[in-house]
């Protein structure tokens, strides 16, 4: 866990998989379907002639015989760049929606650890990554709600402390509605603290090892 950093969300780890969020599959399929639609663009306008002209008799076998040399040359030349065409678009588009995919799973990791009460997880996004703009404005927000969370642990303290003062001079010797009503209290300020206590502002310290305790004695 980086300390300097307050608790950095999922450290620095590798991601290996190479789809991490629905949104990339998306992506892919509107990419080959928009390649799709160029193809039949491309068939309709460009090969559908030429293979008209084959086919119909009423064209001098000279001009269908130079109609299949440019069909023929058509194939051999354009359909493989169309293809390394096609995949170096599809790469490019995989590269670019991973740099949006992995901030987004490790947007949705970061939610699930602060609705567990985790605030001193931060996320970290790696150099190269997009929405770092916005990785920056969660901080900010987690920055300041942790900030709101101390002040309120400051606070319940003080309440606490405050209670226990009032609580010392007065109790056994009022009448028992008196003493019912502190208790009353007492048990509200322990429900606050507890909820208070479901947040956590630190990193939890890993437990010491005893045979390494052991050693170093």
């Amino acid at each position: 866990m980086d300390k300097k950093n307050g608790g950095v969300m999922t450290g620095r780890f590798k991601r290996r998989q190479l789809f991490v969020h629905p949104i990339q599959y998306w992506f892919v399929v509107t990419t080959l379907m928009y390649f799709a639609c160029t193809l039949v663009v491309l068939y309709g306008v460009v090969v559908l002639p030429m293979v008209q002209s084959l086919d119909d008799p009423s064209v001098p076998w000279q001009e269908r015989a130079q109609a299949a040399t440019q069909f023929l040359d058509f194939n051999a030349r354009v359909w493989p760049w169309i293809l390394v065409t096609f995949l170096g678009l599809l790469l490019h588009s995989l590269y670019f929606m991973h740099r949006i995919a992995g901030p987004l799973y490790r947007f949705k990791a970061l939610f699930h650890t602060i609705g567990a009460g985790n605030l001193y997880q931060r996320a970290k996004l790696r150099e190269h990554d997009y929405l770092q703009r916005e990785a920056g404005d969660l901080n900010a927000m987690l920055d300041q709600l942790e900030q709101k969370i101390e002040s309120l642990n400051v606070h319940c303290a003080n309440v606490t402390n405050a209670y226990e003062d009032v609580a010392r001079l007065i109790q056994g010797r009022s009448p028992s509605p008196v003493n019912a009503t502190l208790q009353t209290l007492e048990e509200e300020v322990r429900q606050f603290r507890a909820s208070l206590d479901e947040f956590r502002l630190r990193a939890p310290q890993p437990p010491l090892d005893p045979s390494a305790t052991m050693k170093a004695a």
